[in-house]
């Protein structure tokens, strides 16, 4: 698994690929693989749904996936395939519609580790500052967490070790399960998040396993090796192993001309493209 060598202080991590040169869609599938994302630049001022679709054939991904969590009656307004980010006072959904910062997680709250392995943000407007997409390579530092501490590692390994539940508004659902696991094809996959869905649970191993668990990994996030901030251009795409990452967001100020916008879209598949 190429990714938990990558180094995030390497230019080419982030050196985007222009999607209009032949064999772009398997330099950008190599990308991934290699450092659990890439960014690729689109001709023109794409429409989202275009650009998305673009991608989304290139890569082999399938069809958009909708999370569990957005299956329910109560949420069912977040449920279209590609799905708008950007401030609006009328939305009470605690993270697509705020200017406020988002900590480290991984979309797919109810969801099961790894169900959710492609994410998808295209790039409409960028906000006038901030707003920048972070990224933490949380498999690159477990991994390093499992040769230094084994019995910590082993924690997050466990089927109890994490519940996350649902800030929406009107519908109290969670889910638990381990942060850390490893795929059928012996590849490490995560659900590794750290905000205000958690809870987590220190008796899931021995007795202060967790703490230094967390501890390692909450520094290893601030760690340039492992973490990166993105700022994506109009007609940009970040493209993300959501089963290998964690993911978050900068705080924003909008402007009139210069208000944030991208547009998400989920996959359950993995990137894979030929050429």
């Amino acid at each position: 698994m190429h990714q938990v060598q990558a180094d995030y202080r390497m230019p080419r991590a982030e050196q985007p690929v222009d999607f209009t040169e032949r064999g772009a869609a398997g330099r950008l599938a190599r990308g991934i693989e290699e450092h659990g994302f890439a960014v690729a630049t689109l001709a023109g001022a794409a429409e989202p749904s275009a650009a998305l679709t673009v991608l989304s054939t290139a890569l082999r991904l399938g069809d958009p996936y909708v999370p569990a969590l957005y299956r329910y009656a109560e949420t069912r307004d977040y449920a279209a395939s590609y799905t708008d980010i950007r401030s609006n006072p009328n939305d009470r959904h605690p993270g697509f519609s705020t200017t406020a910062g988002q900590a480290w997680h991984v979309d797919g709250l109810l969801d099961e580790i790894g169900r959710i392995k492609t994410t998808i943000l295209y790039c409409v407007r960028a906000a006038h500052r901030g707003g920048d997409t972070l990224l933490f390579n949380s498999v690159a530092a477990f991994a390093e967490l499992r040769a230094q501490d084994p019995a910590a590692a082993r924690t997050l390994l466990s089927p109890t070790v994490l519940n996350r539940r649902s800030t929406i508004p009107a519908i109290e659902v969670s889910a638990t399960g381990p942060a850390f696991s490893v795929d059928e094809t012996g590849n490490l996959i995560t659900r590794y998040t750290d905000n205000e869905t958690c809870t987590w649970n220190p008796d899931a191993g021995p007795p202060g396993t967790l703490a230094r668990a967390l501890a390692f990994l909450r520094a290893a996030c601030d760690d340039p090796r492992y973490r990166l901030a993105l700022r994506l251009a109009p007609g940009q795409a970040l493209v993300f192993r959501n089963d290998r990452l964690a993911h978050g967001r900068q705080p924003y100020e909008d402007r009139p001309g210069a208000r944030r916008h991208l547009v998400r879209a989920l996959f359950a598949n993995a990137p894979a493209a030929s050429g």
